[in-house]
């Protein structure tokens, strides 16, 4: 799921079938899709990343620091205790 590029990271809105998976969306899902199109959460969340440095790897999912906050968008993030 791409987030931040350009139009051509978008479906094609007129091709019904780029929009089949929302058929089986959740209102957690249904928020997801309203979030990652806002220009203003894109902003904040490119800043995040342009902040944010490696802290570890668990598994697949690589985990960063960064000293924005973006709790404003209703996202939810563990707090990660230095060792």
């Amino acid at each position: 799921m791409v987030m931040i590029g350009n139009d051509a990271d978008w479906p094609d809105w007129q091709d019904e079938k780029s929009y089949r998976y929302t058929r089986y969306l959740t209102r957690r899902g249904w928020a997801w899709e309203f979030l990652r199109r806002n220009p203003a959460f894109q902003r904040d969340c490119r800043l995040s990343l342009e902040h944010a440095e490696f802290a570890e790897r668990w598994f697949e999912v690589e985990v960063v620091r960064s000293s924005l906050d973006l709790t404003q968008w209703g996202l939810l993030f563990r707090k990660l205790v230095e060792a």
